[in-house]
């Protein structure tokens, strides 16, 4: 089963795709991290969050979805991971697939598990082609067929304005499994 992927296994590998954060905020906010005061984190990754950069979305979604600095909470680990995967995060794109996958915040969705999955897996993420190997499993090929035509119409109205991300050791990609 995949894990989701947390903040600090991404920091040296998202760090130069990620927009460039005024006065050190990312060193700052990855610092906090490292000495878990999350709190901390929190202050300075909701503003940058709100402003719409995406990684910072994604990082308040796993804490949100952690419970690091903010109280547990998977409805709003879902809202931010959803506003950093529809610019194209695979990361983000990912996790929120594992949260429909698995009913966490919300129903278990299977087709729309897969839909995120076959997004993440467009971007380049390299979790995301066993995952679609492993949800397909549980799906029938008339839901296959149904989030597949999702993906394809979703993708010819969006542009991914977050370039592809370095390719991340396997060993550690979305929790090290």
């Amino acid at each position: 089963m995949i894990k989701k992927l947390f903040f600090l296994l991404l920091a040296g590998g998202l760090v130069n795709a990620s927009p460039v954060w005024a006065d050190g905020e990312w060193d700052q906010a990855k610092t906090a991290h490292e000495r878990g005061d999350y709190a901390a984190e929190v202050a300075i990754v909701r503003p940058m969050a709100e402003k719409g950069y995406a990684f910072a979305q994604f990082t308040l979604g796993v804490l949100y979805d952690q419970g690091h600095g903010v109280l547990q909470d998977n409805a709003l680990a879902m809202q931010w991971y959803q506003k950093a995967a529809e610019p194209g995060l695979p990361q983000a794109q990912v996790n929120l697939a594992i949260m429909y996958e698995e009913g966490q915040g919300t129903p278990v969705d299977l087709a729309r598990a897969y839909f995120w999955y076959s997004l993440a897996d467009s971007q380049g993420d390299g979790q995301a082609p066993q995952a679609l190997r492993d949800i397909a499993k549980k799906m029938t090929s008339a839901q296959i067929a149904e989030a597949e035509q999702q993906v394809k119409e979703y993708k010819a109205t969006h542009i991914f304005s977050i370039p592809q991300v370095p390719a991340l050791d396997s060993g550690s990609a979305h929790g090290g499994g």
